[in-house]
């Protein structure tokens, strides 16, 4: 089963079910025959409003907490940075709902389930009996069709977490809720976590139904009926991340239903929509087991080498997961991407940008799927435009800037407790997101060679250049970023574990190429030296030599200038990034092992990279939700990446690595096949077979 994911039993947890989506509504199909459960999502259901949540006398303290940090006071910079400077957590992407479909008496022999990769289909089937459900980006619907040779009845229901209210309105079921005004992450339990008021966003559910159907208060009822078709439309009342959410959320639902199609022409129009980006790589390792279910191939993998088929499928899974849940005029993909079962996700589901959001787009142009870039770009644009507000507000600077997380309403402050009574040192005090991810952007124009999207980018970079000039400070004769951190890890000053700092490698590293970009855009940008190895011949994390308090943390940001920078790098610098990351380790969260495969593809290594690889294909048992940070990361039964908990991000990063080692040749000698279709700059296509690791002339 070339392209599939393959199952004999029903999924008991949302990590077991099939993914599907069209960028904008998600679902996930449990196959349960006897209570049928679709977990429903559409990207802008968020909560919260738009609203300015920047501390207006932060920049009162920047000269105090730089002085700290110069003097080498960290202790007292961490005080200021947490009690003065903070912000307010983000806001949370929320689940929908759930459609619920009860059978009766259905089929329970010859069960199988299935998601087709190339198609976007997923099914169910038993003697005499299919399900087959898929999200349709023309038609921008949820279509479930069920047949039965015999006949079979069934009843469906709408749900949600959220408050709500189904209902009959003429010829469909209907769904309306409320989403909360404040929805706190799982992990701050101080006060009153979910907010319920009036200005929350609303949201509406429809299903229609093509086929002979009874609508009975807040369900439908079909009766021994051979062939029916259930339509759904999701949407909010979301207008912009400006605006309040007051836009006619089931006026929006109902308008998807204009041009009602039949389910033939539905399913042919949305395969041909869907095949026409998947089929544009193909890859070919030899040595597969896909007469197994996938969970059985994933559990057997590391105990046998006969499998490079589960290798090459989890690399189309990223690529799969890209077009289902990123399409032009969609939101970015979030923490997890546009399958979150959760009220209160893991880290609220949100765009945690010091590596997750960034991730997720790694793949999107190698990978031959340009197309589903636009919604970062669309996210930047939100980021830039709050962020003038918060280079104002926290650094008294001109420009634009943002911090290490955000939401659909573009949160830019240092996110983080609320009321400055709790530690967020060691993430929320980073301005270095949105270079970052405008250098992710200029990379998408390096490939799609579009002279409209350059002068799209113009103003962006003109905003967060602005910035840097009034935020860098000179000391000891260079210019630096003064506060600072190395994305959630710490370091030793006399015994105590401590954050703050001046100028880490991964701010230099980020600077150096943004300036460099800045410069190929026509503006006159600072000069800033690149990394330098260490006296111990690793790249160094902070700017002075410290103490590790955790020499196998899962961020590896001091080795931004390997990858995702675009820049190539000389053999001293590669030579010192091999040996921090054999420090490093082969372990680390889900996400984690992805950026290593991709960091060890760049340098050319692939052994190290498939073993990285191979270890992200453990077997990872779902269990009831917990944050619970297991060392090693690995997969869930339907591929999903496991932090642990779910992040989609682990799912793109390895995507992207696999295509790396593909682009630089970095093949290990189990390797021999074919790939096709890749993507470099300015559309180069990157196509070749290859024997034992090497390529084939």
């Amino acid at each position: 089963m070339e392209n599939k994911l393959y199952y004999t039993k029903k999924a008991k947890y949302f990590e077991e079910a099939l993914p599907i989506g069209n960028g904008r509504i998600g679902g996930l199909v449990f196959g349960n025959l006897k209570k049928e459960r679709i977990a429903l999502n559409e990207d802008s259901l968020w909560s919260g409003y738009p609203k300015d949540l920047n501390k207006k006398d932060a920049g009162k303290h920047l000269d105090a907490v730089r002085d700290a940090i110069f003097n080498k006071n960290y202790e007292k910079a961490k005080d200021i940075l947490n009690k003065d400077m903070h912000g307010h957590w983000s806001e949370a992407y929320l689940p929908f709902g759930d459609l619920i479909i009860e059978y009766k008496n259905s089929p329970k022999k010859n069960y199988e389930r299935t998601l087709d990769l190339e198609t976007g289909v997923a099914e169910v089937k038993a003697n005499g009996f299919c399900q087959t459900v898929f999200v349709s980006h023309p038609a921008q619907l949820m279509v479930v069709n069920i047949h039965s040779d015999r006949g079979i009845s069934f009843k469906v229901r709408l749900n949600s977490q959220l408050h709500h209210k189904v209902e009959t309105i003429e010829d469909s079921l209907v769904i309306k809720g409320k989403a909360p005004e404040v929805c706190m992450p799982p992990y701050y339990n101080q006060g009153e976590t979910i907010v319920w008021g009036d200005k929350g966003m609303d949201f509406c559910g429809i299903v229609k139904v093509q086929g002979n159907a009874v609508f009975n208060g807040d369900c439908i009822e079909v009766t021994n009926q051979k062939d029916t078709t259930l339509l759904i439309s999701l949407a909010t009342s979301f207008i912009d991340f400006k605006s309040m959410p007051t836009g006619d959320a089931y006026k929006n639902a109902l308008n998807y239903f204009e041009s009602i199609k039949t389910y033939k022409l539905l399913l042919d129009e949305h395969r041909k929509d869907f095949s026409s980006l998947f089929n544009r790589v193909s890859i070919t390792l030899e040595g597969s087991r896909d007469d197994l279910t996938t969970d059985k191939r994933i559990k057997r993998m590391k105990k046998h080498n006969d499998d490079n088929g589960l290798i090459a499928l989890l690399f189309q899974y990223g690529r799969y997961l890209t077009i289902s849940a990123s399409r032009k005029g969609t939101k970015a993909m979030t923490l997890q991407g546009i399958w979150n079962t959760h009220l209160r996700a893991p880290w609220s589901s949100s765009y945690t940008t010091n590596i997750n959001t960034e991730m997720n787009y790694w793949c999107t142009d190698i990978a031959n799927l340009s197309e589903c870039f636009e919604p970062l770009t669309e996210l930047a644009e939100k980021l830039i435009y709050n962020g003038s507000v918060t280079a104002k507000d926290y650094y008294n600077c001109g420009g634009a800037c943002s911090h290490h997380n955000t939401d659909i309403w573009g949160a830019s402050y240092p996110a983080g407790y609320p009321d400055g009574d709790g530690d967020s040192c060691q993430y929320a005090p980073w301005s270095m997101s949105l270079p970052w991810i405008l250098n992710q952007l200029y990379e998408h124009y390096l490939y799609i060679n579009d002279e409209e999207y350059k002068e799209k980018l113009i103003p962006m970079f003109k905003s967060c250049l602005e910035f840097y000039n009034d935020y860098l400070v000179e000391h000891n004769g260079e210019l630096v970023t003064c506060p600072s951190i190395s994305p959630e890890n710490n370091y030793k000053d006399n015994g105590v574990c401590l954050a703050p700092t001046y100028m880490p490698s991964m701010d230099r590293e980020i600077l150096f190429d943004f300036f460099e970009n800045c410069r190929e855009l026509g503006f006159e940008a600072p000069e800033i030296q690149q990394v330098k190895p260490a006296s111990d011949g690793r790249i160094p994390e902070w700017i002075e030599e410290f103490e590790e308090t955790e020499v196998e943390h899962r961020h590896v940001s001091h080795l931004y200038c390997i990858y995702p920078s675009r820049f190539i790098q000389n053999d001293e610098l590669n030579k010192a990034a091999e040996k921090s990351l054999n420090v490093r380790g082969f372990g680390g969260t889900g996400w984690s092992l992805g950026w290593k495969v991709c960091l060890w593809a760049r340098l050319g290594n692939g052994k190290n990279a498939l073993r990285l690889i191979k270890q992200q294909l453990t077997y990872i048992k779902p269990s009831p939700f917990k944050i619970t940070l297991v060392w090693g990361g690995g997969s869930y039964p339907n591929l999903f990446d496991a932090h642990p908990p779910f992040q989609i991000d682990g799912n793109f990063g390895v995507c992207a690595g696999i295509a790396e080692m593909f682009k630089n040749r970095a093949l290990p000698d189990s390797w021999s096949g074919e790939i096709k279709g890749l993507k470099g700059y300015g559309g180069k296509d990157i196509s070749y077979k290859f024997k034992n690791g090497k390529e084939l002339n």
